[in-house]
């Protein structure tokens, strides 16, 4: 679609951006809140657990990720992003709600699961229906400025924290505060990429017109396929491999590192909790320059550099934080859990960037869906696996595992990744 890829940004990109961009803070408050809930639930006596339990607390919303990245990216592909990503947002929204009512830790546990179905959901829709939108030349940079939201979302929640006292109910009740936003959501067009392949043209020319200002005489593709995982590994099978290690790896890292970094800190540094949330907040300011970094480098030395070289760096970052840990230095440990969170969510930037144009339209849901679940099974792994090696072994040693899985997948982006900076989606 030339009209799209080579459009001007306007008010409606920067509003598209303004909405998703608030889902996309509050799917990071609602994933990092297990982080705190975590950290405050040894106060409660009726929320009792070893740290490899805790751990699946934390671990409950990323396996619902997983089942919701599926279910919701194949929806995607079969009723349209717009109805799905509502969908998908209702779901968390009120899931988190009720999970600030739960009675034991178990409810909890359940109940976190609903919520990652939503979230999971939302996380590759969301990315998908955004970049179907956005022109070439700045796709990339976009995107990753989409994805810092996330960072707004984390240092919002770690404020929410600390301003109700440490009241784990009232940071699950916040979390669901974006269901104020589904009007928003129902507003927002239809992809008219989505529409064209549905054989809407006229839907599809509309929504140009209105979006863009732009009149436009378009053509439904011929033979369009139902999009199924197969088609990923048959068609597709080196960029599936590579996205599936790839999103495996960050989201390990991620996912290991900050729902157990209040811990962290607190384990490292002799520090309360309630002290390790100040840092964390500390650590998450970072994220923000590392997204507007990656999103520079997006468009100059290109989408595979980038994702890999962060990688990498929050895999050195990582080995770094476990020397300093072993020696006591304080300093080492707050800059090198800094430098962690710039260059991870960095990559996080990148990878959103990079896969939705590494599959064509009719499969892109269902790919960006693949990609998510293969995020949640790695991220849903790493904090009980972490919270086992803590009790085993100590903080430090957790790390290193986070930081050697990360370096993997900075490898996994070199030896098997294509470059698509400056290509029209297919």
């Amino acid at each position: 679609m030339e009209a799209i890829e080579n459009s001007r940004l306007n008010k409606f990109h920067y509003t598209l951006l303004a909405i998703l961009g608030t889902v996309w803070a509050f799917i990071a408050v609602n994933t990092i809140s297990a982080g705190f809930v975590i950290a405050l639930l040894k106060n409660d006596p009726a929320f009792q657990g070893s740290l490899a339990k805790l751990g699946s607390l934390g671990s409950a919303a990323l396996f619902g990720m997983l089942f919701g990245a599926w279910l919701f990216g194949y929806l995607a592909d079969r009723i349209g992003r717009k109805k799905t990503l509502t969908l998908a947002v209702a779901t968390f929204s009120l899931a988190s709600i009720v999970s600030s009512f739960a009675g034991s830790l178990d409810q909890l546990i359940a109940l976190r699961f609903i919520v990652g179905l939503g979230l999971g959901g939302s996380l590759p829709v969301a990315s998908s229906y955004f970049a179907e939108f956005m022109p070439k030349s700045v796709r990339g940079a976009m995107i990753s400025i989409l994805e810092s939201f996330w960072a707004i979302g984390t240092i919002i929640i770690g404020v929410v924290a600390i301003l109700v006292k440490a009241d784990w109910r009232s940071i699950l009740l916040f979390g669901g505060a974006i269901i104020l936003i589904l009007p928003l959501l129902l507003t927002l067009p239809e992809s008219p990429r989505y529409l064209l392949i549905k054989g809407r043209v006229k839907e599809a020319e509309e929504t140009i017109r209105k979006a863009l200002g732009v009149s436009v005489k378009l053509e439904a593709p011929k033979g369009e396929r139902k999009a199924s995982v197969g088609d990923l590994w048959r068609r597709y099978g080196k960029t599936t491999l590579m996205l599936t290690i790839a999103w495996f790896s960050i989201a390990f890292a991620y996912y290991g590192f900050f729902i157990w970094l209040p811990r962290f800190l607190s384990a490292t540094l002799g520090i309360t909790v309630f002290r390790s949330f100040q840092y964390f907040i500390i650590t998450a300011i970072a994220q923000l320059p590392g997204y507007w970094s990656a999103a520079y480098l997006l468009e100059r030395i290109g989408r595979k550099k980038t994702l890999s070289y962060y990688l990498l760096l929050s895999g050195m970052a990582g080995v770094g934080f476990y020397l300093a840990a072993n020696s006591g230095n304080e300093t080492a440990i707050i800059a090198s859990a800094v430098a962690f969170s710039f260059f991870n969510l960095g990559a996080w930037g990148a990878i959103y960037a990079y896969t939705p144009e590494l599959y064509p339209t009719a499969v892109r849901g269902t790919g960006t869906g693949w990609a998510g679940a293969m995020a949640r099974i790695g991220g849903g792994i790493a904090p009980i696996l972490a919270g086992r090696i803590m009790e085993l072994s100590g903080s430090a040693l957790a790390v290193l595992v986070i930081a050697v899985v990360a370096i993997i997948g900075a490898l996994d982006v070199l030896a098997l990744g294509e470059e698509t900076m400056g290509k029209a989606l297919a």
